[in-house]
């Protein structure tokens, strides 16, 4: 498969790369390393076969286990599945692949799920499951192997572990911001073809900068995530570094990793 920012994966929802995004030193992130996408249950035998060339290495699922049961996900045999559910589950499901001794440290927590960005930040539960996806992210390590990360829609919590992820990689704000509105020009296309083709193009930049403003009013909820974290820690590096234990050498370790 080409290395493009929308995947025409067949029967995937939202199947994006994060390849090629720039970081203020000058380097991008390497194509077929991370993929960002929404619902994977309708994935068909060739979109699987399609997965395994891609090098699928690590599916992190950040559903709850019930959204998992009613669609599971399909992909190639050996790819590494995780279930790191993000918002806090109902006592009658399990935690899926969440570390049981951490949970216990963490006691019971509250989730607001009319603030659902912030707690998704700030929330003990939700902050356990980001950094499971950061400790699988650093064991991705090997050429050709890549990690997809996806929730239904490919929007929310997939969106604050873009945000994340990008962050870590040395991405700045901006771009981020972009990265996550295209989720809503992904949705509004009439003909994903056509679209796929205008993000190949080398007009690209001004076409989702031109589409992006359209869309802008709902960035709202992430840079409200964004202001969170500037707020109770000060930057987003002391976030990272506080609540995903991502030091500076592990943080290199990443660079290393995804960027070139």
């Amino acid at each position: 498969m080409r290395s493009e920012r929308l995947l025409a994966v067949h029967g995937s929802v939202n199947l994006r790369e994060l390849g090629g995004y720039a970081t203020p030193d000058g380097r991008t992130i390497r194509w077929h390393k991370l993929l960002r996408s929404g619902d994977m249950s309708q994935i068909t035998r060739y979109g699987e076969s399609q997965l395994r060339r891609y090098g699928l290495k690590y599916d992190i699922d950040l559903r709850s286990p019930l959204e998992q049961d009613y669609a599971p996900d399909k992909i190639p045999a050996k790819t590494i599945f995780r279930s790191y559910p993000v918002y806090p589950v109902s006592e009658t499901e399990s935690e899926g692949d969440l570390p049981q001794s951490e949970l216990a440290k963490r006691g019971a927590v509250e989730f607001d799920y009319q603030e659902p960005y912030l707690m998704m930040v700030l929330n003990a539960h939700s902050q356990l499951a980001f950094r499971c996806l950061f400790e699988d992210m650093l064991a991705n390590d090997q050429p050709g192997d890549s990690l997809l990360f996806h929730c239904a829609a490919g929007k929310d919590r997939t969106g604050i572990a873009g945000f994340l992820i990008l962050s870590a990689l040395g991405v700045d704000y901006q771009s981020i911001r972009q990265d996550y509105l295209l989720t809503n020009v992904v949705y509004s296309a009439g003909d994903e073809q056509k679209l796929r083709k205008k993000l190949q193009d080398d007009q690209a930049a001004e076409f989702i900068k031109k589409m992006n403003a359209s869309f802008n009013v709902f960035a709202e909820e992430l840079d409200s995530a964004h202001q969170a974290v500037l707020d109770h820690y000060g930057s987003v590096t002391n976030y990272l570094r506080e609540i995903f234990d991502l030091t500076p050498a592990k943080i290199s370790q990443l660079q290393r990793i995804y960027l070139e």
